[in-house]
């Protein structure tokens, strides 16, 4: 019988070195497998330390990563996005999004055991590299090499326990390999230690890792692993985390640490640092062609480095995603509706914003290339479309799959290689923004320009209506960030841990809730208002009263032209109303916003299970408790 949440979820260097072989079909991320038993063998030359190093990154992958469990079900339901759009019944996955998930629900269970075998072969790595010979070798290349993968395994150590805290509280915390451990019946480390430990390991990790230029000259293929300005992003990222407001494991009110300033002005610092530094990480001048032409597309050569931290999925059911499948759009009958855009999210973009038709989807492709339109309760969510789909991997041309660089063998419908970005450089400018704003009581004008570069090319690079009037008072430019950061990282996993760390959490979600079911009560001819938010700053471009929308959208069923990214089913406009309920000729007709029962199921089913005070974090999965004895239970499971 298995002793404690370590021996449950943590792995031998053996197991390592045997799952490294499926990391990835990428350069770095492709080593055959070698088998051992003896972690002084693995650790007894570069090419061995190197596939423990991968087995450390293959924790990251796989249905139980970020392949679809920690970035589709975990992140929702926020004021975005629904996981599904009815009451659920046996659905772990729903229950789990609607905050209903118990302690045995194994879509928590099994991403939390993978957290902590990626914390093991971490810990196995950040052991034993720094005692290797070569490492010692100064200023040899060898050395350089070891240095890295030390750091990178510092940078993967963190990435596991910030996803686990977040969700979790206080966790167990382990920092050396279980087989020098001599208690094995951890109880719960504090959520703020353990950012501590890591505050300080990323600091660590960027002195021994390269930035992305470095390692190869741009444009040259990239192989995805972690480098300098990872590693300074992620310590951004948890310094936020610790200085934001969470939930006790006891319940109870949200808190806040009372020096949170110190842990901003860490984040502000490395911001400021990887803007100093725009050849190394900028913004990708088009928003669509981020996810089209480089995501979606399987290429690692954006020019930018705007993908600044990616979960790189890989060849093999093991290891690859269910991105595109289990979310995003629907073509010809398969996948999709995995989530839903909620329609007050769809309306806080203005007509000009090009991120909307990127992010949400209100049709889906049947026969190829026919775009049938949706209801606005059947909106898909779009940065994941398998229409967008190409290059190596799984292709969709012409309504039919086929491989470039796969075995024919994998195939499949369920894996496309899509991979999870964990950090953009557009979080950088808004953590750069927010933290001026914080640590200034107002925004500056570096602040505003951060922002401004965000928003800006979210209106394609050129505003067609009047720019927004981005607020200059502390408050007011906070909530104009809140929606900013709204608009920016739609269907990316983003929204919900953003207002945990704000406290808004449970203020959206009843704002939210409250908007969906005015929305489902209205009448063809009476609309009730479609405000924004209290905890949002209100604005021109932004606020569109209800009398503005269709009742009905009409579409056309054949495309008319043979670029079917590039064609717009809908002839009327989302902004106004409809003239007629009679569809043209040649035109169908979609009920767009009428209201009524099936649109009252989609407002109920919203965050159903959400009670403040305790979902705001999840429960220790229950297997874990049965094995340790020392393992307490979050307050109200």
């Amino acid at each position: 019988m298995k002793k404690t949440i370590v021996k449950l979820t943590m792995t031998t260097a053996f197991v390592v070195l045997a799952s490294a072989a499926f990391v990835s079909c990428k350069k770095f991320l492709a080593p055959e497998a070698i088998s051992s038993f003896d972690t002084e063998y693995v650790f007894n030359n570069i090419p061995n330390a190197r596939k423990a190093l991968l087995g450390a990154y293959n924790s990251l992958l796989g249905d139980y990563g970020y392949g679809i469990r920690i970035s589709g079900y975990w992140p929702y339901d926020s004021d975005e996005m629904q996981k599904g759009t009815n009451p659920p019944t046996t659905d772990e996955g729903q229950l789990l999004a609607k905050y209903l998930g118990i302690p045995s629900n194994l879509q928590i269970t099994n991403p939390f055991n993978q957290m902590y075998q990626g914390i093991e072969r971490a810990n196995l790595c950040i052991y034993n590299i720094p005692k290797m010979e070569l490492y010692s070798a100064n200023g040899s290349v060898q050395q350089a090499q070891l240095k890295r993968m030390y750091g990178e395994a510092l940078v993967l150590r963190a990435q596991f326990y910030y996803e686990l805290c977040r969700n979790f509280g206080d966790v167990p915390a382990q920092w050396g390999p279980s087989q020098n451990e001599t208690n094995l019946y951890k109880t719960r480390t504090s959520v703020d230690s353990i950012y501590d430990h890591l505050i300080s390991d990323l600091a660590l990790a960027q002195t021994l890792m390269p930035w992305r230029t470095e390692v190869g000259n741009i444009g040259d293929p990239v192989d995805q692993r972690f480098t300098k300005g990872t590693a300074k992003a992620l310590r951004a990222k948890i310094a936020l985390a610790r200085g934001g407001y969470k939930l006790p494991v006891t319940g109870g009110q949200m808190v806040r640490p009372s020096n949170y300033l110190d842990f901003y002005k860490i984040a502000h610092d490395e911001c400021a640092e990887i803007i100093a530094n725009p050849n190394q990480h900028s913004l990708l001048p088009s928003y669509k062609s981020l996810f089209k032409d480089y995501l979606l597309a399987h290429n690692t050569n954006d020019p930018a480095g705007e993908f600044m931290m990616v979960a790189s999925m890989a060849f093999g059911t093991n290891s690859d995603s269910k991105l595109g499948i289990q979310t995003g759009t629907r073509v010809n009958g398969v996948g999709g509706g995995g989530v839903n855009i909620l329609p007050n999210y769809f309306y806080m973009f203005d007509s000009t914003d090009v991120r909307r038709d990127v992010t949400c989807v209100p049709y889906e492709v049947t026969f190829d290339t026919i775009k049938t339109g949706h209801a606005m309760n059947a909106i898909y969510d779009g940065k994941f479309r398998k229409e967008w789909v190409s290059n190596p991997g799984f292709v969709f041309s012409a309504g039919n799959s086929s491989t470039s660089s796969r075995p024919a063998t994998n195939n499949s419908l369920q894996n496309m290689e899509l991979s999870w970005p964990l950090i953009r450089f557009a979080d950088v400018l808004l953590w750069y923004a927010e933290t001026e704003n914080e640590l200034n009581n107002g925004p500056t004008a570096a602040a505003i320009s951060a922002v401004s570069q965000i928003n800006l090319r979210g209106h394609g690079g050129a505003y067609k209506e009047t720019p927004p009037v981005i607020p200059t008072t502390k408050d007011a430019f906070f909530k104009f960030l809140v929606k900013e950061r709204m608009l920016e990282f739609g269907d990316e996993g983003i929204r919900k841990y953003d207002l945990l760390r704000w406290n808004l959490l449970g203020t959206a979600i009843t704002e939210t809730r409250a908007r969906l079911t005015a929305w489902a009560n209205a009448t063809a001819t009476s609309h009730p208002p479609f405000a924004l938010y209290s905890y949002m700053e209100d604005g021109p471009l932004y606020a569109r009263d209800a009398t503005q929308l269709p009742t009905y959208l009409y579409f056309v069923t054949k495309p008319a032209k043979s670029d079917v990214d590039a064609f717009n089913p809908f002839l009327n406009s989302f902004y106004k109303p409809s003239s007629t309920a009679n569809a043209p000729t040649g035109q169908t007709r979609v009920n767009w916003w009428l209201g009524g029962s099936g649109q009252l199921t989609f407002a109920n089913s919203f965050a159903m299970g959400f009670t403040a005070g305790k979902t705001e974090l999840m429960p220790i999965p229950q297997t874990q408790r049965d094995v340790n004895p020392n393992l307490s239970q979050n307050a109200g499971y």
